[in-house]
C-alpha cells in the first residue's frame, strides 16, 4: 500500500516510543519519521534513534524553508517532522510510522487524512503518573503535563484503533497494533 502512514499517540508517559520502538523491529517493512527536537536529550535518549536533536537556530530555518510538513512548540520546546524523510521512507515502498504527541496527531491528521491514528491509553491513572514522575521533571512541570493529559486523553475517541498499555504487559500492547496493522494492510 503506498503511502501509508500510522501514528501512535497517547498522553505522555503512557509508553508510546516502548511500543512504536518494539513494533518496529517485529515490522521490516515500517520505518520511522524521527521527530527533529529542540529539548535536550534524556538519559538513554539517542541522537536519529529517539529524536533528531537541533539547536533552535537550526530547528527555526529548517521551519522556515518549509522542511517540516509539522511542527509546534510544546512544553518550551521546539518540534517537527520533516517531509523528505517521510518521502524517503514512501519512495522505499515502505509503511511510515510516527510516535508523536496527541498536538503532533492531530496536525498530522489535517495534513495527510489517509493516516491512521493508533492511541495508547494507560491501564489506570495512578501507573500514568507514577511513570511520568520517572521522567526528569520539577512539580510544576508535572502538574502541567498531568492537567494536558487528561485533555489529551478525550482524543482517543477521534482515533483509528485504541489500546490499552497494562503496566507489565508491552507485549501484549505491541501485538494487539500489529494485528491491527497487518490487518489494515491486507
Amino acid at each position: 500500500m503506498t503511502n501509508t502512514l500510522f501514528i501512535i499517540t497517547g498522553p505522555s508517559g503512557v509508553g508510546k516510543t516502548t511500543v512504536g520502538l518494539a513494533l518496529l523491529k517485529q515490522m521490516p517493512n515500517m520505518h520511522r519519521v524521527v521527530t527533529y527536537t529542540t529539548r535536550q536529550p534524556r538519559p538513554n535518549e539517542k541522537n536519529g534513534i529517539d529524536y533528531n536533536f537541533i539547536k533552535v537556530e537550526e530547528f527555526l530555518n529548517r521551519k522556515d524553508k518549509g522542511d517540516f510538513f509539522e511542527h509546534a512548540e510544546v512544553y518550551d520546546n521546539y518540534y517537527g517532522n520533516s517531509r523528505e524523510d517521510l518521502e524517503k521512507i514512501w519512495k522505499s515502498n515502505n509503511v511510515a510510522l510516527m510516535i508523536v504527541d496527541v498536538q503532533g496527531a492531530k496536525t498530522i491528521r489535517t495534513v495527510f487524512p489517509q493516516a491512521k491514528v493508533i492511541f495508547i491509553l494507560p491501564d489506570n491513572n495512578e501507573n500514568l503518573a507514577k511513570r511520568m514522575k520517572q521522567r526528569p521533571m520539577n512539580n510544576e512541570a508535572f502538574t502541567q503535563r498531568w492537567a494536558a493529559v487528561q485533555e489529551e486523553l478525550n482524543y482517543a475517541d477521534m482515533c483509528d484503533f485504541t489500546v490499552i498499555n497494562e503496566e507489565g504487559a508491552i507485549s501484549k500492547t505491541v501485538q494487539e497494533i500489529k494485528k491491527y496493522i497487518i490487518d489494515f494492510l491486507k
